[in-house]
């Protein structure tokens, strides 16, 4: 995990993006925030500038919205690709919004306080938990050589 990288925004209402724009101003960490309407965009542009983000902040409700085949792939790929957490927000619970996302590989899913306090609160429990967190990099298996 790029702890350096980028923080990814995926969020094409604009209102929306304005609270994550304030939170993220408010809280100042030195990560670069990128915003993107969808994620089919994010991930070709991620992919095509080589850019290995620390975290991705996507509306869940923009899974079910777009093309599912084509983020579907690019999901499954977001541990090899970028070995970084796809986190999942949205305003309402759906029971429906969250067997998709956890049914792909290294998910969360939260559901987005109404209170700004408490939304500002909850951006830094999860990236001060990432910031903290260890991560497990799969090196190729070494070979011992004995003596026989």
């Amino acid at each position: 995990m790029n702890k350096k990288g980028p923080i990814v925004i995926i969020e094409n209402k604009q209102g929306d993006r304005k609270l994550f724009i304030e939170v993220f101003s408010e809280l100042n960490y030195p990560n670069q925030i990128i915003y993107f309407n969808n994620p089919e965009t994010a991930c070709n542009y991620l992919l095509r500038h080589k850019i290995k983000p620390f975290l991705f902040f996507s509306d869940i409700v923009l899974l079910n919205v777009m093309n599912h085949k084509v983020i579907e792939n690019n999901l499954d790929n977001v541990g090899t690709l970028f070995n970084c957490p796809y986190l999942f927000f949205t305003t309402s619970f759906n029971q429906t919004y969250v067997i998709d996302p956890y049914s792909i590989p290294i998910q969360s899913y939260f559901t987005r306080p109404y209170d700004y306090l408490e939304f500002k609160k909850m951006i830094k429990t999860i990236i001060d938990y990432w910031l903290k967190s260890k991560s497990v990099i799969q090196h190729p298996k070494k070979t011992i050589k004995t003596k026989s």
